[in-house]
C-alpha cells in the first residue's frame, strides 16, 4: 500500500520496541489521548470523524478533486502544463502527479475512516446509542465514497477495511465488481443511521446522500436495479427534502448553497479551507486568470430552444450563434457578447474596448488583447462569482458533488437499460429539462435507443463543469471518438457561417470549417488549443502511481503503463 502508511506503521513499531527501556515510556500522554484511549468520547470520535470528511478536500490547483476530472475529458481544458493536461492528452505514464495525488489521497481518506470504523467501540458506553450509530454510518459514507473515485480512475483497487500493520501491508488488488457490491452494500447499510432532513450546508452525510451516490455508482457499473430502487429512494423525499431549484443559476452562487437541489456538498470556510476558483475560472478584464476553460465544442452542443441540435434548427443562426439556445447554456458559461463578471464579455480581435457595468465605462479589453485570456473564447461561468472579485484566491463557495436532476437521470437511464420505459422515464428527464429559468420542449419519445441518447445529452446540458463528464464518456465507450479530435477555439475575428455536423450524443464536428493546421494562428479559422489523443487499450483507466508499485510490490500495473 503507500509508503506514508507503512512508514507510520514502522514508526510505531519503534515506538513499541522502547517501550521496555524504562517504565515513564509505558505512561499514557498526560494532555493529550493516546492511540490506545482516543475514541473514549463523543468529542474524540467527532474530531475522528472530522478527519474523515477532511480528505473531500483532496483538489487540484485548489478545484475540489471531482471538478477537476471535466478539465481531463473532451469539454474542458487545463491551459497549465501539468499531470491534468497530460491526462487529456492521453501521454501520461505512471509518474504523473495528478494521479498519485488522488490514489494516496483517496486511500489517506479511507485509512481515517477504517479507524475510527474498528476502533471507535472503545467509547461505545459513553455515547449515546443513536450519535454513535451515525458517526459510524457517515465513516461508512465517506469510506465508500472515496472507494467509488478508485475504482472508476484506476479500475480494481486493494479494497482495505482494517488498519495496515507491516505485516498486512502488501495488498493485492481486488476486482471491480467486488468493491462495488461493498459500496453499494455500505451506503444501503449507512442510510439506515443517517438523518433524513436534508441541510445542504451542514456538510454532512444524510440518507438521501446515500442513496444516491449508491445510485451514481450502480448506473456506472449497470447495477441497472440497483440505481433504479436507489434513485426511487430520494426520489420518494421529493417536495419536502429534495427539490428542482426554480433558477438554475442561482445553483451555482452563495445564495444557492441552501438550495434543497444540493444534496451533498464540500464545504468551504475562510480561516478552513478556501479556494480560487474565481482566479482559475473568471475573465481577464475581471482580473482573474481563465486558465481552466470549456472547450469550444461544448458550446456548439447545446440545442435550440426548439428542442433541435443546431444542424437541425431553423432557429439557429450562424452569425449571432449563442441565440435562441438551451438557457444552460449560458448559466454554465460566459460566452461572446455576454456580461460576465461586471463586464461586457467580448473576444473578437477587433474589439479593443469593451463595457465595465460596474462603472459604466469603457475599458480597455483584455479578452482580446491579453495573450493568456481563454484560449477557446469561453469561460465557465459556474462558481465564478462576482461576490469573490476582491479575494480571488479565497472563495468560500461550497461544491456540489451530487444534486437532485443528477437522481432523476440516473433513474431515467436505468430504466432505459432495464427496458423498463414508461411514463416516469419521461417525467423524471422532463422535470429537469422543463424548470422555469429552462423550460425546454419536453422529450416524448418512447423509442429505448432515442430515449437513451437524450438522457446521454441531458447530462451534458445540465452537469458541464460539475465533474461528472469524464466518467460519462468512459462509461458509454464514447472516450475513444470524442478525445481522438483537436479541442478548439473560436475565430479570432469571425465565427464559422454554418452550424458543425452534431451527432446523437450532443458531439460537434467540423467537418467542413476551417480548423487552424498546428501552430498556425488565423484570424479566420477555428483555433486549436490542444492536441487530443485517447488510445482505447489504455486511457480508459488511470495508471497506478509508480510510487505505490514500488511501495506495493502485489500490486498490478493497468495495461499500457508498464
Amino acid at each position: 500500500m503507500k509508503k506514508t502508511i507503512i512508514t507510520i506503521a514502522a514508526a510505531c513499531a519503534v515506538m513499541a520496541s522502547m517501550s521496555s527501556c524504562s517504565d515513564y515510556l509505558d505512561k499514557e500522554p498526560l494532555s493529550n489521548p493516546s492511540d490506545q484511549t482516543f475514541l473514549m468520547t463523543e468529542t474524540e470520535m467527532q474530531m475522528a470523524l472530522a478527519g474523515c470528511y477532511n480528505k473531500l478536500w483532496l483538489n487540484w490547483e485548489t478545484m475540489t478533486f471531482f471538478m477537476a476530472l471535466d478539465e481531463a475529458s473532451d469539454i474542458g481544458y487545463d491551459r497549465n502544463t501539468n499531470g491534468l493536461q497530460i491526462m487529456g492528452q492521453g501521454s501520461a505514464d505512471a509518474n504523473v502527479d495528478i494521479a498519485k495525488n488522488y490514489w494516496q489521497g483517496f486511500y489517506q481518506g479511507i485509512s481515517r475512516c477504517n479507524f475510527l470504523i474498528n476502533n471507535m467501540q472503545r467509547g461505545e458506553a459513553n455515547v449515546q446509542a443513536a450519535t454513535f450509530a451515525q458517526i459510524k454510518a457517515e465513516a461508512r459514507f465517506l469510506r465508500a465514497l472515496y472507494y467509488s473515485y478508485l475504482i472508476e480512475l484506476y479500475g480494481d483497487v486493494p479494497l482495505i477495511t482494517e488498519e495496515l500493520t507491516l505485516d498486512n501491508s502488501q495488498q493485492a488488488r481486488t476486482p471491480k465488481s467486488e468493491i462495488v457490491d461493498f459500496i453499494l452494500k455500505e451506503y444501503t447499510e449507512a442510510a439506515a443511521d443517517l438523518p433524513t432532513t436534508n441541510n445542504p450546508t451542514s456538510g454532512h452525510a444524510t440518507r438521501g446522500a446515500a442513496f444516491a451516490l449508491k445510485a451514481r455508482t450502480a448506473l456506472y457499473n449497470e447495477r441497472w436495479q440497483d440505481a433504479i430502487s436507489a434513485a426511487q429512494e430520494v426520489m420518494k423525499m421529493e417536495g419536502t427534502e429534495y427539490i428542482i431549484e426554480d433558477d438554475f443559476s442561482k445553483l451555482f452562487t452563495y445564495e444557492g448553497e441552501n438550495s434543497k437541489e444540493v444534496i451533498f456538498s464540500v464545504q468551504y470556510l475562510l480561516g478552513t479551507q478556501v479556494h480560487a476558483l474565481y482566479r482559475l475560472f473568471g475573465s481577464r478584464n475581471a482580473l482573474a486568470h481563465s486558465n481552466k476553460i470549456p472547450a469550444y465544442q461544448l458550446g456548439d452542443s447545446y440545442e435550440c430552444i426548439d428542442g433541435l441540435q443546431i444542424d437541425e434548427s431553423p432557429l439557429y443562426d450562424p452569425k449571432n450563434q449563442y441565440a435562441n439556445r438551451d438557457p444552460r447554456l449560458g448559466y454554465t458559461m460566459a460566452v461572446s457578447g455576454s456580461e460576465f463578471l461586471g463586464y461586457q464579455f467580448e473576444t473578437h480581435g477587433d474589439s479593443t474596448l469593451c463595457w465595465n457595468y460596474m462603472t459604466n465605462q469603457r475599458v480597455d479589453n483584455l479578452e482580446a488583447t491579453h495573450a493568456y485570456a481563454t484560449f477557446s473564447g469561453i469561460c465557465w461561468r459556474k462558481y465564478a462569482n462576482i461576490d469573490d472579485k476582491d479575494a480571488i484566491n479565497d472563495c468560500q463557495m461550497n461544491t456540489i458533488l451530487i444534486r437532485y436532476p443528477e437522481v432523476l437521470l440516473t433513474y431515467a437511464e436505468a430504466k432505459v437499460k432495464a427496458g423498463e420505459v414508461d411514463a416516469s422515464v419521461l417525467e423524471a428527464i422532463n422535470k429537469v429539462r422543463q424548470r422555469p429559468s429552462v423550460n425546454m420542449p419536453p422529450i416524448t419519445t418512447t423509442d429505448p435507443t432515442e430515449l437513451f441518447y437524450a438522457i446521454a445529452r441531458e447530462r451534458k446540458y445540465e452537469f458541464a463543469g460539475e465533474g461528472l463528464r469524464l466518467f460519462d464518456i468512459r462509461r458509454w465507450k464514447i472516450a475513444e471518438t470524442v478525445m481522438n479530435q483537436p479541442l478548439l477555439g473560436r475565430m479570432k475575428k469571425s465565427c464559422p457561417d454554418k452550424a458543425p455536423r452534431v451527432d446523437e450524443w450532443g458531439t460537434p464536428f467540423y467537418d467542413d470549417i476551417p480548423i487552424a493546421e498546428n501552430g498556425e494562428s488565423a484570424d479566420y479559422k477555428l483555433r486549436v488549443v490542444d492536441i487530443r489523443k485517447f488510445d482505447p487499450n489504455k486511457d480508459y483507466l488511470w495508471p497506478i502511481p509508480y510510487i505505490e508499485m514500488q511501495t506495493n510490490q502485489a500490486l498490478v500495473q493497468n495495461p499500457g503503463y508498464e
